[in-house]
Formats: C-alpha cells, sequence, structure tokens
C-alpha cells in the first residue's frame, strides 16, 4: 500500500557512514521532486559512538519529522538496541546480517542485508556498507535510484572508479532487500510546480543575512554553529565580505562590535557556552548602542552539557544576559525557510533600532534538512542605520529624538566624531552618572524597542485564532504543533498555536488575547524548567500547563497530539 510519507530511521556507528547515507537519500528524495525534513543525532567524543539519522519522504510539504519510523536500517547490533522503540507497530527492519541479531517476534517484518561482506565484495572494503543499506532502503521504499545515481555521479566524478563501485554498491543493496511483505511503498512525488530548494536552518540563515547587506562575520568553531563559519568562510568572500576565524568567542563579539562601530553589518554566532562568554561584551554593545546579529544554535546544557543533542534552554540566557538589563532584541525563527527571513530581520531591527538582535536557533533547527519553497528575494527590505549625515547640526551621538534611535556617527564621516563607550553617558557620549541623565539613557535604551512589542513585529500562528486549547510556544516546535493541530481540528477539537517571534520586547498584549478565551493553555518547550511558561505566567497572567522536557530530541507532531487530547506525552 502506498503511503503519502515514509519515516526512515539509519542507525549505526561513528565511521560507518550513517550521516552521510541520510544526506545521499534526502538530497536524492528532493531531486526526485519530494518533501522532506530530517533530525540527526551523533556523539560529541572524538572517539565516536552510536549515530541516527531520521528522514520523513512525502509527497506533500511535510512539517515534522516524525515520530516513530516505519523502515529501521540496523548498521550494527547497538543500533538495534538503542532504536527498536522508535519503530513503528508495523514498521520494518533491514539489518547488517554479519552483526545484528533480530530478537523473536520480529523476525516477520525483518531482512538481513550481507551489507559488510557485499560492501567488500564489490569495493574491497567496508566502506560502501553505507551505499549498500541506502540501496536496501529504496527497495523497501520503492524509491526510483536514478536521483541516487545521479548523486553519486556527480559527487565522485573526481576520483576515477568511485562512483562506479558506489553505484553498484547501491545496486546489490536493492537486490539483496529483496521484497518485504507490506514494504512501506511510498506515493510517486507530484508534479513540482514551484521553484524548491534543499537546506538546514544554518544555511538558511548564512543566505538571509548575505541577503541582508552582511559585510563582516568573526566566530569560533562550536557545534551545531559551526558550519555558520564554515559556509560564510567560502561564500562571504564571493559578496564582497569578510570572514575571520577567531581566537574565542569573546574575540568574536569584540571583532563584530568593531566592524559595525566602523559602519559594516557584522554578525557572529555560537551555542549557549560561547554566549556565555559572550555577556559582557553583549552589555557593551547594548550600552554604546552598536547594531550587530548574534546566532545561538542551542544545544544541550548546562556547561558542556550536550553538544550534538537539541534543547531550547537559553531563552533566559538570550533575554536577560548581561548584567545591568542589557537592551537587546530575542527572534526565534520557527522553520528552516523562517530562518532566512528571520536573519534579514534581525539585520533590519540591529540596524533601525541600533541593538544587539540574538536569533535563538537550536541544534534541531540548525541541523534539519527541509525541501522549501525558494524564497521570493524581491521581497526582502533592507533597513540601514541612522548616520551623522542625517543629524542636523551640533551632533549629539546618543540624542533623545523623537523615536529614541540617534544618528550613529561613522569614523571619516564628517561631523560624526564620538565616543562609543561602556560607562553611562549623555546625549554627546561623555560619561555622566546623574540620577536624572541615567533615568534618561535607561528609558531611551528600552522605549526605543516598544514597537516591537506592539505590532511592528511578525508572529506565526496557525489554527483557530481563538480556541479553546491554546498552545504557546517559541522556535523549533512549530512543525510538530502544526501537524499537531491539523490531526486534532480534523476530529473537530478547537484548537490553535501562537508563536512569538520577537522574545524581546515579549508581545505580552497579543500572547494574552490569543489565549483570552482558552480552556487550557498549553507550552511546550524543550527545556527542564519552563522557561517559557514562566515568562508566560508573568508577563501573560495567564494558567498555564508547562509540557517542558530536555531529553535531547525534539518534540514529534504525535507528542503534541497528545498533549492536546490526552494532555501528557505518551
Amino acid at each position: 500500500m502506498e503511503r503519502d510519507s515514509v519515516v526512515v530511521r539509519l542507525a549505526g556507528e561513528s565511521g560507518e557512514g550513517v550521516i552521510s547515507s541520510g544526506d545521499i537519500l534526502t538530497q536524492a528524495a528532493a531531486r526526485a521532486g519530494y518533501w522532506t525534513q530530517t533530525f540527526r543525532t551523533f556523539p560529541a567524543e572524538i572517539k565516536g559512538g552510536p549515530c541516527m539519522y531520521q528522514v520523513r519522504i512525502g509527497a506533500e510539504p511535510i512539517y515534522a519529522h516524525g515520530r516513530t519510523a516505519d523502515l529501521l536500517v540496523c548498521f550494527n547490533q547497538e543500533a538495534w538496541d538503542l532504536n527498536h522503540d522508535a519503530l513503528a507497530d508495523d514498521g520494518l527492519i533491514l539489518y547488517d546480517a554479519k552483526s545484528v541479531e533480530i530478537p523473536a517476534g520480529y523476525e516477520d517484518r525483518a531482512r538481513p542485508v550481507r551489507m559488510e561482506e557485499l560492501a567488500k565484495e564489490i569495493g574491497g572494503s567496508a566502506r560502501a556498507k553505507n551505499m549498500v543499506a541506502v540501496g536496501a532502503t529504496t527497495g523497501v521504499i520503492g524509491f526510483d535510484t536514478k536521483p541516487l545515481e545521479e548523486l553519486v555521479l556527480s559527487r565522485y566524478a573526481h576520483k576515477e572508479g568511485v562512483a562506479d563501485a558506489n553505484i553498484a554498491a547501491l545496486s546489490a543493496g536493492g537486490e539483496e532487500a529483496g521484497t518485504l511483505g507490506g514494504a512501506r511503498q511510498i506515493s510517486p512525488p507530484g508534479e513540482v510546480t514551484g521553484d524548491r530548494v534543499l537546506m538546514n536552518g544554518n544555511q538558511a540563515i548564512c543566505l538571509g543575512a548575505v541577503a541582508a547587506g552582511l559585510d563582516y562575520f568573526a566566530g569560533y568553531p562550536i557545534t551545531p554553529a559551526s558550519e555558520i563559519l564554515e559556509w560564510l568562510s567560502t561564500k562571504l568572500p564571493g559578496t564582497g565580505g569578510m570572514t575571520i576565524q577567531c581566537e574565542d568567542e569573546i574575540a568574536s563579539i569584540m571583532s563584530v562590535i568593531g566592524a559595525s562601530y566602523a559602519g559594516a553589518k557584522a554578525m557572529t554566532a555560537s551555542a549557549g557556552p560561547g554566549i556565555s562568554l559572550m555577556q559582557e561584551a553583549l552589555g557593551f554593545a547594548g550600552m554604546a548602542e552598536v547594531p550587530l546579529v548574534i546566532v545561538d544554535a542551542q544545544r544541550g546544557g548546562p556547561s558542556t552539557g550536550l553538544p550534538t543533542k537539541t534543547e531550547q534552554s537559553d531563552l533566559n540566557l538570550a533575554m536577560y544576559g548581561s548584567h545591568g538589563e542589557a537592551p537587546r532584541v530575542v527572534i526565534a525563527p520557527v522553520s528552516v525557510v523562517d530562518c532566512f527571513w528571520a536573519a534579514i530581520e534581525a539585520f533590519n531591527i540591529a540596524e533601525q533600532y541600533q541593538v544587539p538582535v540574538i536569533i535563538l536557533s537550536d541544534q534541531a533547527l540548525a541541523t534539519r534538512m527541509a525541501v522549501v519553497e525558494r524564497p521570493d528575494t524581491s521581497q526582502v527590505e533592507i533597513v540601514n542605520r541612522k548616520t551623522a549625515k542625517d543629524a542636523n547640526g551640533d551632533y549629539k551621538r546618543y540624542e533623545l529624538t523623537e523615536d529614541l534611535v540617534s544618528p550613529m556617527g561613522i569614523p571619516g564621516e564628517e561631523g560624526g566624531q564620538h565616543v562609543a563607550t561602556g560607562i553611562e553617558h549623555d546625549e554627546y557620549g561623555h560619561p555622566a552618572y546623574t540620577p536624572e541623565n541615567h533615568l534618561a539613557m535607561s528609558h531611551k535604551r528600552w522605549a526605543k524597542l516598544e514597537p516591537l512589542a506592539n505590532g511592528a513585529a511578525r508572529h506565526a500562528s496557525y489554527g483557530e485564532e481563538r480556541p479553546e486549547i491554546a498552545l504557546i510556544g517559541f522556535g523549533s516546535t512549530f512543525g510538530a504543533t502544526r501537524e499537531a493541530i491539523n490531526r486534532a481540528r480534523a476530529e473537530g477539537v478547537s484548537v490553535g498555536a501562537f508563536y512569538p517571534r520577537v522574545l524581546t520586547p515579549f508581545p505580552a498584549e497579543q500572547t494574552a488575547a490569543f489565549a483570552s478565551g482558552a480552556k487550557r493553555v498549553i507550552v511546550p518547550e524543550i527545556n527542564h524548567t519552563g522557561q517559557l511558561a514562566r515568562l508566560v505566567r508573568s508577563e501573560c497572567q495567564l494558567d498555564v500547563e508547562s509540557h517542558a522536557k530536555c531529553d535531547g530530541l525534539p518534540f514529534a507532531a504525535d507528542d503534541i497530539y497528545d498533549l492536546i487530547t490526552e494532555g501528557a506525552i505518551a
């Protein structure tokens, strides 16, 4: 029986090609006209460990990666031991005949594949084991191998004989798998009418930053944000920009502050540990009103925590980090394509309001590969900062203007000389400690952001506008929530979701209005203490159900559906 979508989970050991197998299958599915979404997890240690790559492939748009696997592909025994609980009740199993034993009760839906043996027969080593596994997978789900073969040919065209060996491994795997009773045949893709691209959240942020006019990027490698540094290192010079790898996160943000002070649109990226190191400099940028963009690709914490697992536990850090109530704006994109637009908005807000802006992503969203409609760049609007050339007469860097945003002098710009200081200052930038001045400047730094809390910022919503069951969340859980809402509404449940994309300043009035008539208010988030739930309670005076989890895994749509219908995660 054909299915609109199929969830495939590949699992094995680091070095066996699990992640590359998933990437190849995902890319081939995209080339074939399917929609996809992925989730991956792998060890943080150099010595290696268990890896998992899950891809959902469908004929219709996909918003969540799926909770249970229709097909589980086990490269070794540990893969079965760690992942068999994720197998759907009618899920099928492919496993390496040499290294995996499937227990009684599963034999009727399991098929041994000589992954390692065939790889050695074809290529002389076990390196092509993963391609045998991919070939076996295509045989079970009824996936045309032509896009895979084209991908392999293009990827290994520069290596003589390698492409042919990999294609032979694909073919052998498909033949070896044979047919399983009730195989998970996927429906053919529909006609591709739009312009689609396959990308992950990190790549989308990079593309959005470039579209917004990024001039300068400084960063230090850290999982899961390293890809942003790597991508921009190769691409940004082609647009006239510059990328530098600094010695640490403190140097990175200070370098970005200097570049922005000099007039450049500048950005850095890190994860929780690096963002922690940046807090003093972030406070300086808020005090000196220097625009910049910081990406926080959240991961499990605290401390080094879970470097390769997902979490949403940096919300408090992003909103309140640094001493002395340092102003900043926090944006949480809700999908891969939204990462593109969030990056553009981040730069526009940073420039318009002369404030640091944090893009709050996470490991699941940063590494999530998804097929999306190509963003319409004709809709991109660019905002640039006020400069001293916009000032009239006597130049005051921190002038108390009507909108509380002051012209920013650029070095070399006539009449724009000023001091950018972290000490409290008057309108000219001179040190000033009087109570009246500190009150006025504190008000200036925060009140200039009020339009963002009062309708100027976009938010994401789905389902009913005034539901009986209201879901409030942020970031990467939106896709799973959207799919769960579709399922619940089809059963007659009154439910809707509101996801503020700008979390600082928090849109309390809009959030409260959305949930005002709800009988239940549910807040799903991936952390231990329910940080967003606490924020909603304090800012909106709402009685909310906090459903926080911190197991390193994203919510699946089934999880959210269970919250809606049963009040607990199954």
